[in-house]
Order: C-alpha cells, then structure tokens, then sequence
C-alpha cells in the first residue's frame, strides 16, 4: 500500500503557472516564502488567493475599529495565518 498525504502541497518550481503567481504574489517580502495557508490550498490557487487578500486586507484595514472587532478581527486573520 503506497503513503497517501492528506495534504498535497504544490512545490515552489511547479511548471503550474497559475500556482507560481499565487507565490509571487502572496509571497512574505523578508522570508521570500509564501504563507503555510497558501501553500496548503495551493491545489486550489483561487482558494488560496482569496484567503490570503481576505487575511491582508483585514490586518492592513483593522484600523478605527472597537474593542470587539478588533478582537473578531484578530480572531479572523489568525484563523488564516499559517
């Protein structure tokens, strides 16, 4: 019986375009790697863009908020945060 992961990841070099923009363009500016949630949803690239831009736009825009959505807004980009 051959080892089946349960996660499939994409590697780096995949000849995969779709998937290689995906890691250009989440990718962290100091480590040069893209977020462990992309790299999990990296069979499914749109999936993967969405929660990464959802992540980003939430940490980039979480200012002016209350108390409470700020908390709701840590719980969510830490939901997402690989």
């Amino acid at each position: 019986m051959t080892w089946t992961p349960w996660i499939e990841i994409e590697p780096y070099g995949t000849d995969n375009e779709t998937v290689r923009h995906l890691y250009d363009n989440t990718q962290n500016i100091v480590t040069g790697l893209p977020p462990d949630t992309v790299r999990l949803n990296s069979l499914t690239p749109s999936v993967a863009e969405l929660l990464h831009n959802l992540n980003y736009t939430i940490h980039k825009s979480a200012k002016g908020l209350t108390a409470r959505e700020r908390e709701i807004a840590a719980l969510v980009v830490s939901s997402y945060n690989g």
